[in-house]
């Protein structure tokens, strides 16, 4: 029996350009992957620390802390802000944005009824944050 040994050809230009793009559309199908990922993380993270802003916030107000409460609104108006973004860009429904720029809305008055030594309206709106955090989690938190 004679040895019947095939040999390929070396591969041409438009085979390594062919590989060469697989392999590109692949490392770009991971990279997504990868950033999506991350991204969910950092939400839970942004999640988290509006938590416990969210509870600062409306003890400084009680404490006449002005400086303290504004900036944790402003933080707070600060993640809303990744939140909405993150709903936008992960194309998620017009209720979760819409949240996202309520949020953020409430936080940013905080700080404008404070420098008008209003604390009730503040605390109200500290107050509505904290609910509206709570009516959110219901429907879009992402790890539950």
């Amino acid at each position: 029996m004679r040895n019947t040994r095939r040999i390929d050809p070396p591969p041409t230009r438009r085979t390594r350009a062919t590989l060469a793009a697989v392999a590109a559309l692949a490392l770009v199908a991971t990279a997504a992957t990868v950033a999506r990922a991350a991204s969910v993380l950092d939400f839970d993270v942004w999640m988290r620390a509006i938590d416990k802003r969210s509870v600062e916030v409306q003890r400084n107000i009680d404490a006449r802390k002005t400086d303290a409460a504004v900036a944790d609104a402003q933080e707070l108006a600060r993640l809303y802000g990744l939140m909405e973004t993150y709903f936008v860009d992960d194309g998620h429904f017009a209720d979760a944005v819409e949240m996202s720029r309520s949020g953020r809305t409430l936080a940013s008055a905080i700080p404008t009824a404070l420098a008008a030594q209003d604390y009730d309206k503040a605390s109200k709106a500290a107050v509505d944050l904290a609910h509206a955090c709570n009516d959110c989690h219901d429907v879009h938190k992402p790890f539950q």
